[in-house]
């Protein structure tokens, strides 16, 4: 069947995506869900879909109507080529072309500074007391009061929770070399897209972006292991790994480090909310991973 044409031009797309700086490049759509498709370039993913208040690092984000169009009408496989003359992205079958050079780009670049005086172990009370009124769950494998509990009164009961006490221990030691099985045992874990240890490890791998630590600790170990993933987890935590060694977060990761900051126009308690209403527990495990790393770093 011969579709008519349809031209997308309205939305906005990440100055990160993979493929702007290539001439050509073919993909298939590898997932299709109700509010966004992932494409496969290789390794890379590329998602096209609503956004719901978070831009993604590999992602172009376009209106419901518009996805709604392409839903109906693309499926799993189908052929997807970039051309950057035209700077156009086209389903070959479905006849559907998304014109970036006629959207607005966003940055999902960490550029926040926090200041040198800062003492990031005071925004714990904040997101801890917020995390706590949400009345959302982990899904790391541990509640979200023993997850607290456990950074505050250091004891373990269980496997889990000795490696959680192990990493926090790496994180207060950036100078020293991190142990790559102990950061391992987390990526994978959990069930869903982006599983909920890989959220959790994300969550920390910004705030060590934030603080000038990305040669150390989780970042460290991401990097020199970052070939194994697709192996170890999902692609699409994978590539969520892979815009974390690049410095590239998803836009409510970096609202909320904004907000923390005191940066002019980001409200704390808004931009907690965003990220923590993320999937069924993807942003809670990631504010997890977040406030985890304030309390274990301490000092900036």
């Amino acid at each position: 069947m011969l579709y008519p044409a349809t031209f997308i031009s309205r939305g906005r797309y990440s100055a990160s995506l993979f493929f702007l700086s290539q001439t050509r490049s073919f993909g298939v759509v590898q997932s299709i869900f109700t509010n966004g498709l992932n494409i496969a370039f290789g390794k890379n993913l590329v998602f096209v879909g609503t956004e719901y208040g978070n831009g993604v690092p590999f992602g172009i984000h376009i209106e419901s109507y518009l996805y709604d169009r392409l839903l109906t009408e693309t499926f799993i496989g189908e052929e997807v080529v970039w051309n950057r003359e035209k700077q156009q992205l086209s389903f070959t079958n479905c006849n559907v072309h998304i014109h970036i050079s006629l959207m607005d780009s966003f940055d999902c670049s960490m550029k926040l500074r926090a200041q040198p005086d800062l003492r990031i172990s005071e925004w714990a009370p904040q997101m801890r007391d917020l995390a706590i009124s949400m009345n959302k769950e982990l899904g790391i494998g541990l509640t979200l009061n023993d997850g607290l509990a456990l950074l505050e009164r250091p004891e373990a009961n269980s496997e889990l929770e000795s490696r959680l006490l192990a990493l926090s221990q790496a994180l207060k030691e950036p100078g020293r070399e991190i142990n790559i099985d102990l950061i391992k045992y987390f990526i994978g874990r959990g069930q869903g897209l982006t599983p909920s240890g890989d959220d959790f490890l994300v969550g920390i791998m910004a705030i060590e972006r934030l603080l000038g630590r990305a040669d150390f600790g989780v970042s460290w170990a991401i990097s020199r292991i970052v070939g194994k993933l697709p192996g170890l987890t999902t692609q699409v935590s994978a590539n969520y790994y892979y815009s974390a060694c690049e410095g590239y977060y998803s836009t409510v990761i970096l609202d909320i480090l904004a907000a923390l900051l005191n940066e002019p126009d980001y409200d704390f308690e808004e931009c907690a909310i965003a990220l923590l209403n993320v999937g069924s527990s993807s942003g809670m495990d990631t504010y997890y991973g977040l406030l985890f790393a304030v309390m274990s770093c301490g000092l900036l």
